[in-house]
């Protein structure tokens, strides 16, 4: 499902930039699991640019579902959002 939707953004051409991270500040070696990270265009113009993180599943991608999360605001790391937010 996942596939099919960042295809999708993709091929609409909404996906404005995107990287695959390998390794991070800190992190000694490669990352053990696949991370990509960009920005979506929204609007008509896509005036506003939303930051994603995408991490694939490390049991089944093509099987297991697609959660997305949104997080932010003044003050609030998506990336620690990601990290340290128990419940919802």
């Amino acid at each position: 499902m996942w596939l099919y939707i960042v295809s999708f953004l993709a091929v609409a051409n909404l996906v404005a930039s995107q990287s695959i991270i390998k390794n991070l500040p800190g992190f000694s070696g490669d990352l053990p699991f696949k991370l990509e990270t960009g920005y979506v265009g929204v609007g008509d113009l896509d005036e506003v640019q939303l930051f994603y993180y995408f991490i694939e599943s490390e049991r089944s991608p093509e099987d297991d579902p697609l959660v997305l999360w949104l997080n932010g605001g003044p003050g609030c790391s998506a990336l620690s959002g990601l990290m340290y937010e128990i419940g919802t």
